[in-house]
Order: C-alpha cells, then structure tokens, then sequence
C-alpha cells in the first residue's frame, strides 16, 4: 500500500515539473518576442522609410550592405547571441540606410526621367507581359546607379537616355501584348481551322481592326482606350469568323443537318417575335420577320425617348406645381377658404383644359380628331385603319398608338374605353364581332407597353349600330369604320 502511494506521489510530481515546464518556456517565448521587437523597432521603422524612397534601385549597393547586416543580426537574435553584438549590427544598418537615403536625393535628380519610364512599364505590367526586356532595363539602372554612388555623375548621365529607351520599350510591348496579344492568338486560331476560306469577310475585317490597333499604339501608346476599343472589337470578329467556320464545316459533313440549323434559327426568331407580340411566318425565309422585329425595335427605341422626354416634361411640372403650391400655401393666411378653393379650382380647371389642348395638338389631322362628349374626350383615330375583315395592327401604325400612349398619360387616372364600329356592309354580327375584335387589339396593344391595369381600360365593339355617317357612299363608309379612345374624366382634377 505505502509503495503505491509513493508511485502516484512520484507520478503527480513528473506531471507538475512538465506543466511548469512548458509554462516558462511559453513565458520565455513571448518575452523574446517582446525582446526582439524593443531591439528591431527603430531600425525597422527606416528600413521602411528607405524602401518608400525606392533606396533598392538608387543606392543598391548600400541597400544591400544594409540588407545583410540586418538578416545577420537577426540569426544572431535568434540564436541567443549575445544583445550587444547585435545592436552593433544594427547600428551598420543603419548606417547603410542613411547612406542610401543620401544617394537617393541625388539619384531622384539624375533619374527623374527614368523612374517615371520605370513606373510607366510597371503600371503596363511589363515585368509579366514583357519580362525579359524589363529586366534589361532593370540591370542597366541599377549598374547605373551604383555608378552614381561611387560619385560617377557623369557617366551616370550619359547612360540615362539608353535606359529610359529600355523601359519604354519594355512598356510599348507590355501594352501591346495586354492589349491584342489575346486578338493576336485568335488571329492565329482563325487562320488554322481556315477562317479566311470559310470566312473571308469578317476575318478580313478583324484583321483590319487588329492593325488599327497597332497602328494606334505605334503611333500613340498613350492612346490606349482607342487601341483597347479596336482590339476588342477585333476579338469579337475573330471569334465570329472561328464560329461560322467551324459550323460551315460541320454542316458541309452533316448535310441532312441543314434542316434542323435552319429550324434551330427560326425558333429563336420565333421567341423574340412572340415577345414583341407577333407571330411570325417563315414561308419567305427569314428576312421578312427580322424585318419587322427591327421596325417594332425602332419603334419602341422611338417611344422610349418620347417617354423620357415626357417624364422630364412632367417632372418640370412638378416642380412648377411644387412652388405653385408652397405660393399657395403663402397666401392661404391672407385668403378666406371658400375664396380659396374657387381660384384652386379654376386653376386646376385651367390646367386641364391645357392638357387636354396639349393631346389635342399631338396628333397630325390625318391621324386623328378629338371631340368633347360631357366629361368624356374621344380621340378618333381616324389614321387606325384594318385590312378588309381583319384585326391585325400593322407596325406601321405603331407609331399612332404611341401618340395614343402619351396622351392617355396625361390623364393617370382616367377610365378608358376602346369603341369599335365598322360601316353597315356585310352581316351585322359578323361586324359586330370585328369591330370588337379591332378594340381589343388596340386594347391588347396598350397593356403590353404601357403596364395599366386590366380594370382600367375596357373593349367595346359597336358594329355598325353607331354611325356618324351614311351607309350609302363609300366616303361614309370609311368615316363609319373606326377606332375612338375614350377618356372619361368624371371629376378627376389634373
């Protein structure tokens, strides 16, 4: 019993030496941590200020004495020499570091020029795009400039122009290389699967923009924007050429795939034409769809600038109602209310007949007149017309119904009612139902580019039952046909 009590005894005492072992070799540890950077502190602080000044380019060869004495100190740190030996170490780095500051006042004089073709080559990425010519430039500097430390002005000089040469063509190639060493590549690809057979035009045409470029940075390297811009759109090119020639090839040793290239085509065409809302035949090919994608695509590029000229106009009347209200506002003390809202409303009815003067002047008189019914205006779209029993807008009236657009802008909130009527030909239900027909594709048409509410806007088709004309000449006819835009104003105040 007493033998195993004197082993456990043994035991914790092994595990208390450990524990207080690694305790003070912990504490040790950090107090050299502490030690080192006490030792280390002012030295570093102008080993940094030295690097700042670019020392290692205008003084090197002190910069290097500097550098080896300082990592001789610190193996010396770390291998527990003794603290005196390696402050005198670090007292020579020292020394070193003002040397080179010194030489380095004198070296940002001499070297002016080339210290900025130096940054210009570093700023191109020259020591990956143009390596090998960077470091020559890079020897024949700091040759130089140890020259200069030993007092060699002179010559130190006459060498400036070379080395400044050396960096600007270092800088030149890095550019060039950035720039269209990727175009060049593909170039080069293009060439190979045989683009220039396959596809003459466009490989002719990049390598036309490829020259460009050159030709822009040989003659102005800083011009870099307008070389970037011909060499991307030469990359483009190229890539396109690589793609025709590789499905020109394809389908010359697939030939029973043309059917499927061309259907493959036509589907994308159908979704864009299905998303400008039409549905688009293929019976003449292609021309006659992308055509139309093309004027529906200027047309909405037309609206929209219309739309943000409209938007600036309205914010311009904001602004004006904004001080017309705070004017307002100033005079109310001075104002007895019911005097108030007599002037607010005659305003406001001043207002509204402005803008309704305003939609009244938008359209052309071929296109379309307006007339006052009660509180309602109708805008009769005299210029809307349909093809014999058909419902079909042409894109060539789109350009009407975006005038339509903006003039039922004008009124935000205003119900409104799209009436169709047609002349007294025919049988009256079938026109009844095209003159519905007819109001719903204009209604269709307006909640597609407009985003109003369906609640908003109601079809109605008449038929012939409405006529503002007679039946019996073909020019009452054509009046009786037609598409009037109701917009009820109620008691809506603009």
């Amino acid at each position: 019993m007493t033998a195993l009590i004197k082993a456990n005894l043994k035991n914790w005492a092994l595990v208390f030496l450990s524990t207080a072992f690694l305790f003070s070799a912990t504490v040790f540890a950090q107090n050299r941590g502490d030690l080192q950077e006490t030792i280390f502190r002012n030295t570093d602080k102008l080993l940094a200020l030295a690097r700042s000044e670019q020392v290692s380019i205008l003084s090197p060869s002190n910069f290097k004495n500097a550098l080896d004495k300082y990592n001789q100190a610190q193996r010396d740190f770390k291998n527990g020499k003794q603290l005196k030996k390696i402050e005198k170490k670090l007292s020579e780095v020292r020394t070193y570091l003002y040397k080179c500051l010194d030489a380095a006042k004198l070296g940002k004089i001499t070297f002016e020029s080339t210290l900025k073709a130096r940054e210009d080559a570093l700023k191109a990425n020259a020591p990956q795009y143009a390596e090998e010519q960077f470091n020559l430039a890079e020897q024949a500097f700091l040759s130089t400039a140890k020259k200069l430390e030993k007092g060699d002005i002179k010559n130190a000089r006459r060498r400036v122009p070379g080395i400044d040469q050396k960096y600007r063509a270092a800088e030149l190639n890095a550019i060039k290389i950035s720039i269209i060493g990727n175009v060049r590549n593909l170039m080069k690809q293009a060439k190979e699967v045989e683009a220039n057979k396959y596809s003459p035009i466009i490989y002719a045409n990049a390598r036309k923009l490829l020259n460009e470029a050159e030709a822009i940075l040989n003659t102005n390297r800083r011009s870099e924007t307008s070389a970037k811009e011909k060499a991307e759109a030469a990359e483009a090119e190229a890539k396109h050429a690589i793609f025709i020639t590789r499905q020109t090839k394809w389908l010359k040793k697939n030939d029973k795939e043309w059917e499927n290239f061309m259907l493959d085509r036509e589907i994308i065409i159908e979704a864009i034409a299905r998303e400008l809302g039409f549905t688009p035949t293929f019976d003449d090919g292609l021309d006659k769809p992308l055509k139309r994608i093309a004027q529906i695509s200027r047309n909405l590029q037309n609206e929209k600038k219309e739309l943000i000229k409209e938007v600036e106009e309205k914010n311009a009347e904001l602004r004006k109602l904004d001080k017309d209200i705070l004017a307002y506002r100033e005079k109310e003390q001075g104002l007895q209310a019911e005097l108030q809202e007599k002037r607010y409303k005659l305003e406001m009815k001043k207002r509204r007949e402005d803008r309704i003067r305003s939609v009244e002047e938008m359209f052309a008189a071929q296109e379309a007149v307006m007339l006052r019914q009660g509180d309602d205006i109708i805008i009769r779209l005299i210029g809307l017309t349909f093809g014999s029993g058909k419902s079909t807008i042409e894109p060539e009236l789109f350009r009407l119904l975006s005038t339509v657009q903006r003039a039922i802008r004008k009124f935000p909130s205003s119900p409104i009612t799209i009436e169709g009527h047609t002349d007294s030909r025919g049988d009256a239900r079938f026109n009844e139902n095209l003159s519905y027909e007819r109001a719903m594709a204009v209604k269709q048409y307006l909640l597609a580019n407009m985003g109003l509410e369906q609640s908003r806007i109601t079809a109605l088709g008449y038929g012939e039952s409405k006529p503002i004309a007679t039946n019996e000449t073909s020019e009452g006819r054509s009046k009786n046909r037609r598409i009037d835009v109701v917009i009820s104003l109620g008691q809506e105040v603009l």
